[in-house]
């Protein structure tokens, strides 16, 4: 298989962007058609790329965790496993306010965004998640799956001080430390 051409990969990231301001702005009820609209291509190249509002969904939540999947990676390799799980469980929820709406909203929009979302948050935080398990930090009976959620939980707050509230707290309860 072939590797896309230049333009098809500018397209979908046009697309993707264009989703992701106007999914933040108006919700996920906002049309394909005016997606593509947006993203100044056709409705024709938004049908290529993806099949359907769904896809595009799950698009939009990948490109809003890529912005933080790199420094949890980071975090998660670096220092003890205690620090690094705390500094991947923060930077996992470290999204703008816009973001972290966008974010909260897409994934409530199906069952399957929302499984989606969970997938996404679960891969970010088990490399830590694992290292701090392994070191018998975490209390017991805790998986990457319910951090998962904690996470998702946090980004519910309603100010950026409430989310450090619920941020400190729920990284309390997990860790022995």
């Amino acid at each position: 298989m072939r590797a896309p051409r230049k333009d098809q990969v500018r397209n979908r990231q046009r697309l993707v962007t264009a989703a992701r301001e106007a999914f933040g702005e108006h919700g996920p009820d906002l049309t394909l058609d005016e997606v593509a609209r947006r993203a100044g291509v056709g409705a024709t190249t938004l049908y290529r790329h993806f099949d359907g509002k769904e896809e595009l969904v799950e698009a939009v939540l990948d490109d809003l965790v890529d912005a933080v999947r790199e420094k949890a990676a980071l975090a998660a390799a670096t220092g003890d496993p205690e620090q690094s799980f705390r500094a991947a469980f923060t930077s996992s929820c470290d999204l703008s306010e816009a973001e972290t709406a966008t974010f909260a909203r897409l994934a409530t929009v199906s069952g399957r965004a929302g499984e989606h979302a969970q997938r996404l948050i679960e891969s970010v935080l088990e490399p830590a998640t694992a290292r701090l398990s392994e070191a018998g930090g975490l209390r017991a009976g805790i998986t990457v799956e319910d951090i998962a959620a904690f996470v998702r939980m946090t980004l519910t707050a309603d100010s950026e001080a409430s989310r450090g509230k619920a941020i400190d707290t729920l990284l309390d309860g997990l860790t022995c430390g």
